[in-house]
């Protein structure tokens, strides 16, 4: 009889085993690991996003939504980044929309309009703000590369540095530079330099082995691109930058494919991942800065009031600018004024919000959940 109850048991144990492993099995089989291809190395700003970004999701989702993520473009590069979604090589992608404008002329037309960078946070807000609330045919360019936008960003504004001194002040006149598009290469043009065009993970290089002068960059890159080891003076006048892309989105069909919860975590915790890159650049400039002057001891060299001119003009031109290059690629010109118009618009909105206040990345993060979010997403 106790061998009876004991086999029974034994028998019903089994049982509930198989019923808890099954269970178990099913719920794990839920969490997702979506590959993500970042072109630049793992201590650029915009990996460093990409991993906080990577960490919130993991915490909002309980562990079921997760990133592979891959740097230095070991799956896509910037140019590669697009046809990698496309063809189902990795699940997301930081896309620069300046590496392959054909594709993305609408966008291109908010990348074009570099000199309002002022303050990225700013023009950050005003890119999300426009994206995804006042320009249909920004999501539908996308939605057309089988990409799901999510996040924009925008570096901090760009300067020239120089791998030399300007001991008479600085001109800019036949110097080789390191620029990230049309819009750049073409102020490069007007003040006298050379434009290269060249990713920024490639610039040391070339700076090191003299095929370059210059580089147009942002002031983090001294410290996170080594750039400080190879440069010796930097023009303190801003001078553009890069704004635009999207440096958080998925292929259209991976995102079809999550559950509306999964969605609704990956839009918000896109807006604390673009927080964590703009806040990079603003936080780690300072940090290079002392660390330049301190230990490598670079130069910032003043701008001429004749630069200083260049630039306002430039900066007036720039809105035909962007709405000429639209054209040139088949973008109606009605349609193209009213991108540059919602954007001015909500630039606007978003200089009134920030101003001068001190805001942590926390509170920057709820601004853009709050005004850039539809209420639908929010």
């Amino acid at each position: 009889m106790r061998l009876g109850i004991s086999v029974l048991n034994r028998s019903a144990f089994t049982g509930v085993f198989f019923v808890l492993a099954s269970c178990l099995f099913s719920i794990g089989a839920q969490a997702r690991t979506l590959s993500y291809s970042s072109y630049l190395p793992p201590s650029a700003p915009g990996s460093v996003a990409l991993k906080k970004f990577d960490e919130a999701i993991q915490k909002h989702s309980d562990g079921d939504l997760k990133l592979d993520l891959y740097y230095s473009g070991t799956l896509t590069t910037g140019k590669t980044s697009l046809t990698g979604m496309k063809d189902g090589l990795v699940d997301g992608a930081a896309v620069v929309a300046s590496y392959t404008p054909s594709a993305l002329p609408v966008n291109m037309i908010l990348t074009n309009l570099s000199f309002y960078n002022k303050d990225n946070r700013v023009v950050t807000g005003a890119i999300m703000d426009t994206i995804l609330n006042d320009c249909p045919a920004c999501l539908a360019e996308y939605k057309n590369q089988n990409v799901h936008f999510l996040g924009t960003m925008a570096t901090s504004p760009y300067y020239m540095m120089c791998g030399k001194s300007f001991p008479d002040g600085f001109d800019a006149k036949g110097l080789r530079t390191r620029v990230p598009g049309e819009e750049l290469s073409s102020w490069a043009k007007s003040i006298g330099s050379v434009p290269v065009h060249m990713a920024n993970s490639e610039a040391y290089q070339a700076l090191q082995r003299h095929a370059l002068d210059c580089a147009l960059g942002a002031k983090v890159w001294l410290h996170d691109l080594s750039w400080n080891e190879v440069i010796d003076s930097v023009v303190k006048m801003p001078m553009g930058g890069y704004q635009g892309g999207a440096l958080i989105a998925f292929s259209q069909s991976v995102w079809d494919s999550l559950n509306s919860k999964e969605q609704r975590i990956l839009e918000k915790d896109a807006m604390y991942g673009t927080a964590v890159f703009e806040y990079h650049f603003i936080d780690g400039g300072k940090k290079a800065v002392d660390e330049a002057r301190t230990k490598y001891d670079i130069k910032f060299v003043e701008p001429s009031k004749a630069l200083l001119d260049q630039r306002k003009a430039f900066a007036k031109d720039e809105v035909d600018y962007a709405i000429q290059q639209a054209v040139s690629q088949g973008v109606k010109k009605k349609d193209a004024e009213a991108i540059v118009k919602a954007f001015q618009k909500n630039y606007k909105k978003w200089e009134a919000l920030i101003g001068d206040k001190d805001i942590s990345l926390e509170q920057y993060t709820q601004m853009l959940i709050d005004h850039a979010l539809k209420p639908s997403q929010g």
